[in-house]
């Protein structure tokens, strides 16, 4: 799970450094949403070894990729907000997700340390 924040970390920090140029954030932001996706389909087979908060979280980010997703494919194009729906919501939704890694990252640590009577 370390493995895994961290891709997921550094990937949305590189996202976010190349908004610097927008086109180039843009095309990053596509290539971190296809990070986080797969990542997060891969958590789904070990959700079981999630605590219960976590799995709210996780099941939370789906229902925001979902939600997201499908207004995407509505005609928002032709609204004010466009700007704010391509850039700040995905990148939200994605910061999100990284929190969401963290904390199963924690919890995960947290259960592989031994109290000292075992050593």
């Amino acid at each position: 799970m370390k493995t895994i924040h961290k891709v997921n970390k550094w990937s949305f920090i590189i996202t976010l450094l190349l908004y610097i140029t927008v086109y180039f954030g843009l095309l990053a932001q596509v290539l971190l949403g296809l990070i986080q996706i797969i990542i997060a389909l891969n958590m789904l087979f070990n959700w079981n070894s999630f605590s219960k908060k976590n799995k709210i979280h996780l099941g939370s980010y789906f229902l925001l990729v979902i939600t997201y997703g499908l207004i995407l494919l509505t005609d928002i194009g032709n609204t004010s907000f466009i700007l704010i729906y391509l850039t700040v919501v995905p990148m939200s939704i994605a910061a999100y997700f990284v929190y969401i890694t963290y904390r199963i990252k924690k919890c995960q640590v947290a259960i592989d340390v031994k109290p000292s009577f075992y050593n």
